[in-house]
């Protein structure tokens, strides 16, 4: 990147502090708290508008989501960031001594609000994106089909209510396999950075 050299004058604390100030003059709240700045950027990206604030109450018909489409509908937001070792799964590249395998990435969606079915029936309502980061770059959105998402969120809340201790449903995550391209659609695909 051109302006790496100059952006490493900064200490971290400077540039999260300057991604907080500027966040903040556009009207959000704690943009670094809980991956905010994700958010921003997957927006932008999707030509979408991300609400302000991190949540919204139960009751609101933007509960679960995270910003508005072109089209009015509510969108969801999932951000994983993936390391070295993943690339070679996100690339498609072949393991071992062969050379004939891989294993696809997964990328997973934690849903902290989806612990009842009258929550999850509210997710219904939305389009599910899930973002995939590199050195906090957005490389690939997929946009996950929402009864993909509805069938794993209900498949949890039935396992979990079959314990004889149940436990917190309210880290209930959806789990994509991206060589399962019939769950999803590419929502954009960082060309530059794959081109390289």
């Amino acid at each position: 990147m051109d302006n790496q050299l100059d952006l490493t004058q900064f200490s971290y604390e400077q540039l999260a502090h300057a991604l907080y100030v500027k966040g903040k003059a556009a009207g959000f709240h704690k943009i670094t708290d809980k991956t905010k700045w994700r958010e921003l950027v997957m927006a932008e990206k999707l030509g979408h508008v991300c609400f302000p604030k991190i949540s919204a109450g139960k009751h609101s018909d933007r509960y679960g989501a995270d910003a508005d489409t072109q089209t009015g509908l509510k969108a969801e937001y999932k951000s994983s960031a993936i390391e070295d070792r993943q690339l070679r799964n996100l690339l498609k590249q072949p393991r071992g001594q062969r050379g004939t395998t891989y294993a696809p990435l997964t990328v997973g969606g934690v849903y902290n609000g989806a612990y009842t079915y009258e929550a999850v029936d509210s997710y219904r309502q939305h389009q599910h994106y899930f973002g995939i980061f590199y050195e906090e770059l957005c490389v690939l959105i997929i946009r996950v089909h929402g009864q993909e998402v509805d069938r794993q969120l209900r498949e949890e809340l039935d396992r979990r209510s079959k314990l004889a201790r149940p436990g917190s449903t309210n880290l209930n995550t959806v789990s994509i396999n991206l060589d399962r391209t019939d769950l999803y659609e590419v929502a954009y695909r960082n060309e530059q950075w794959f081109n390289t």
